[in-house]
């Protein structure tokens, strides 16, 4: 009975950990990771019989691909709608500013707006001072807000195919 009790609120922390991984992108945090990581616990204390080493490898590899993906979309879609190599390293420091400072004023949704709106203002203000035509610079800032759009909609996504690799598992 203690056994049986214990198997189910191990398997419950569990999955509201994988759950709380995918909630937890929406706040700027590491989520992919989170649950690559959970997975790996998960397989090391049951010897790996329903979550494989291979399943936690390409767990953690869809995790660093996310990361990846969330980090550049905005500078290269501020790079696709016509802006410069200045654009690009604005869209990634304004990202990046605007998360922080963002999170200080409202600390739920203030990060994820902070990065939409840092990267925008980012790749403004830089394809400005490179090449100062307000409705060029506008465009890319605008790619670069569609860019860190998709980057957190990508990472989101790939967070839920790893919930549902693991699901796969114990199926």
């Amino acid at each position: 009975m203690w056994e049986t009790l214990l198997s189910l609120s191990g398997h419950a922390v569990f999955w509201l950990v994988l759950v709380s991984g995918v909630i937890m992108i929406l706040f700027g945090l590491p989520g992919t990771f989170v649950i690559a990581g959970t997975a790996l616990v998960y397989g090391w204390l049951t010897d790996f019989a329903v979550i494989h080493g291979s399943d936690v490898l390409i767990l953690f590899g869809i995790a660093v691909a996310g990361e990846v993906i969330e980090f550049l979309l905005g500078a290269f879609t501020a790079k696709r709608f016509g802006g410069s190599n200045w654009a690009m390293a604005g869209a990634i420091i304004g990202g990046f500013l605007g998360a922080v400072w963002a999170t200080g004023f409202l600390p739920v949704i203030g990060t994820l707006l902070g990065a939409f709106a840092g990267s925008f203002v980012g790749a403004f203000v830089f394809e400005y001072l490179h090449s100062p035509n307000t409705a060029h610079a506008l465009r890319v800032g605008w790619g670069a807000f569609l860019g860190a759009v998709g980057g957190k909609l990508t990472k989101i996504t790939l967070a839920v195919a790893m919930l549902a690799m693991i699901l796969v598992r114990f199926l």
